[in-house]
């Protein structure tokens, strides 16, 4: 009978430890700001390019819409906001990976965030099991980049052929990261967002910046008539110099 319950207790106990851990997911209580900064762009393109004047109708202001992805990424060893693409990529000592946890800004919520797929007290997080204390932060991207995060991260890495075929200004950036969280098991899971006016992720300290969006610069590449043309040029002065 001991050997039974010896049993049991150690396979209850391996799996608390590899058990997924919960979280409060669902959209802030208050306005999530998310506005754009036109007077930098991001540094997040693999080209140079001028910031455009542009304003996305999100929580905080701004005067169109444009459709906005977020997602929760995670990392045990990163304690900083990443500096480079490669830093989303790895492994969770080396890189910020994703959890699942996903939002969109709707127009019909006034930009407000609104949860997509899983949502509650009790959700799970890829990536992150119970009692597996790691550091958080959002990316937030313009819908032109792509409807998941996998896809965005594509894009970007290939954001010089990719952007030749934009028809629209793209938007990419990245929260300030929650440092330290653990979470629960069951529900109530721990809690993302603060009761910040801003609504800053990390439930227990609710302080940093607002996330913003960078448009990402674009380059411009010259039309295929604008090239012949070009071309067509110094043939004519070639031509000329060989007269002469």
């Amino acid at each position: 009978m001991k050997k039974i319950l010896t049993t049991i207790a150690i396979c209850s106990f391996g799996a608390a430890a590899f058990a997924q851990g919960t979280f409060q997911w669902g959209a802030p209580s208050t306005a999530f700001v998310a506005p754009t900064n036109t007077t930098s762009s991001s540094s997040f393109e693999a080209s140079s390019g001028s910031p455009v004047n542009s304003a996305i109708g999100l929580a905080g202001g701004g005067t169109g819409f444009t459709l906005i992805y977020y997602t929760l990424l995670t990392s045990s060893g990163l304690s900083s906001a990443p500096t480079a693409l490669s830093q989303f990529t790895g492994n969770l000592s080396t890189a910020w990976l994703d959890t699942g946890l996903t939002m969109t800004n709707t127009l019909a919520n006034n930009g407000r965030l609104t949860t997509m797929g899983a949502s509650g007290n009790a959700v799970g997080a890829n990536n992150w099991a119970s009692g597996s204390t790691q550091n958080m932060l959002m990316v937030g991207w313009s819908a032109n980049l792509g409807t998941t995060w996998a896809a965005a991260l594509a894009d970007l890495n290939n954001w010089a052929t990719f952007q030749q075929g934009l028809s629209s200004p793209a938007f990419f950036g990245i929260s300030t990261v929650a440092t330290g969280v653990t979470p629960t098991l069951g529900n109530p899971g721990t809690a993302v967002f603060g009761s910040g006016n801003s609504a800053t992720i990390d439930g227990s300290t609710a302080t940093g910046t607002p996330l913003q969006l960078h448009p990402l610069g674009v380059t411009a590449v010259p039309e295929p008539a604008t090239m012949v043309l070009a071309g067509l040029g110094g043939l004519s002065l070639l031509a000329l110099r060989r007269k002469k």
